[in-house]
């Protein structure tokens, strides 16, 4: 048996409550150690000692599983010490990792790690490459934790990269889990403590990965659906997962219908007047060509007219609070412009995708049009696009793009990471901010190719439309 000791110090320019209340859930080492592909804490309730963890570790780029189960879970005391201890289990190694964590001063940490490797009997010749691979992964796991902590900040975009987005077609291949792994910081550690979030389409996918984050970071949180068992299913498997204590209120609510969706304002409004933060991530693409019970074309519908209603009924509360507003719209927003002659595509062959896209690009113009507002000065708006994730709508409406592209899919939590760090990040506070299009936390141009973008009498004529709608 070979064993290889891995020794660092660091110190984070961040409080002691914050480093522990992060690492203690040791499934955020996918944030920051390069050596994982994914975590997962698989044992319910908070984090603490005999808590399981299932990592994915990236192994030359292959993936091996491993289990770690925290050992020791010992909270800050009066000296301003803290420990965690995890044991970790893969198939022919295992390691130990023991991480003191010591205020220093005012508002920083020192972390002293330790990681004793033990692996199977290896050859004398290969130990010093051992050695040198083990001393360059504890590099890395460190430096990758000081940007996730400290470095958290709205990413830059370089020129190659800004060159690429407007090719169009060489930036989406940063859609891929490619983009999310390249950014500076992956790093979700903002508490939200106190702190009210709506958020909907929360059942599966995306919605389900930013609102297990969000409630990991202590967010209160008002969850819709259209289906009220799976809606309390959901709280179940949230509360388990995550550990969080705070509270979780579920509003039952069908988005394709404006009726439901008008419905649904008047109770936020009487029922969460303490909102900080409003997602609207619910969404979905169809196939075939169909109008509402109310005339209105479906995908116009749940992207476009129900989170503009929506949006313009909480937009005043939200800004008395200074709170956020947030929408989850999709790049291929970047290919259509907005359809006011067939505003419900009725004179040509309907096309899912492009459909979905005009929607998602009128929900844009519309939010930076509020974003614009005097009336709204203290309201955040932001509008993130999410890459290319496996969720089941994904599946379900582009069957032959989810099997092509496979593993190369972003996860639902890479996918929901802006949508997480957009509610949480302090940086956010800074109006102006206010009216980007983000992604992987990143500002970004808003169109690429002509024809695309919409002029000020387009956007003029849909906030009459939503204020029609409205007043119905």
């Amino acid at each position: 048996m070979t064993t290889l000791p891995l020794v660092r110090r660091i110190l984070l320019q961040r409080p002691l409550a914050d480093v522990f209340a992060y690492l203690r859930d040791f499934s955020t080492i996918a944030q920051w150690d390069p050596g994982v592909f994914d975590a997962t804490k698989v044992t319910p309730g908070p984090a603490d000692a005999g808590s399981q963890f299932a990592l994915t570790l990236n192994v030359l780029g292959r993936a091996v599983p491993m289990q770690y189960t925290l050992i020791r879970c010992e909270s800050p005391d009066a000296g301003g010490v803290a420990t965690l201890v995890l044991d970790g289990r893969g198939e022919g190694f295992s390691a130990l990792d023991t991480l003191r964590l010591s205020a220093d001063g005012e508002g920083s940490t020192w972390l002293d790690y330790r990681a004793d490797l033990q692996l199977g009997d290896v050859p004398g010749w290969l130990l010093p490459g051992l050695r040198a691979w083990g001393r360059r992964l504890a590099d890395q796991a460190m430096a990758g934790l000081q940007r996730a902590l400290c470095e958290d900040g709205p990413e830059s975009v370089s020129v190659l990269g800004r060159v690429s987005e407007r090719l169009v077609l060489p930036g989406m291949l940063n859609y891929t889990r490619r983009g999310y792994r390249q950014q500076h910081s992956r790093g979700l550690s903002r508490r939200l403590d106190g702190r009210t979030v709506g958020i909907t389409g929360i059942t599966s996918g995306l919605g389900q990965a930013a609102a297990l984050e969000l409630a990991r970071l202590g967010a209160t949180l008002v969850l819709v659906g259209r289906d009220r068992t799976r809606l309390e299913a959901c709280v179940e498997d949230l509360r388990a997962r995550s550990g969080s204590a705070a509270a979780m209120r579920v509003h039952e609510a069908e988005l394709s219908s404006l009726a439901s969706t008008r419905d649904l304002v008047e109770r936020l409004r009487r029922d969460e007047p303490a909102l900080d933060v409003w997602i609207n991530n619910a969404g979905a693409l169809f196939n075939d060509h169909a109008l509402t019970a109310e005339g209105h074309e479906r995908s116009l519908a749940v992207n476009f007219l129900s989170p503009a209603l929506l949006s313009q009924a909480l937009a005043p509360a939200l800004a008395a609070r200074r709170g956020r507003l947030i929408q989850v719209v999709s790049g291929g927003l970047y290919t259509q412009p907005v359809r006011l002659d067939d505003i419900n595509y009725t004179t040509e062959p309907y096309n899912g995708p492009k459909a979905y896209a005009r929607a998602k690009r009128a929900l844009l113009d519309l939010t930076q049009r509020l974003a614009a507002d005097p009336a709204l000065a203290g309201l955040g708006c932001h509008v993130m696009h999410p890459g290319w994730a496996a969720t089941p709508g994904v599946a379900s409406a582009l069957p032959g793009f989810n099997q092509r592209l496979g593993e190369r899919l972003r996860t639902p939590r890479m996918g929901a990471d802006t949508m997480v760090w957009l509610a949480s990040h302090p940086a956010l506070d800074d109006p102006a901010l206010s009216g980007r299009f983000w992604f992987d936390r990143a500002p970004r141009p808003t169109a690429l190719l002509p024809g695309t973008a919409s002029n000020a009498a387009t956007v003029d004529a849909l906030l009459a439309r939503v204020a029609n709608l409205s007043a119905a």
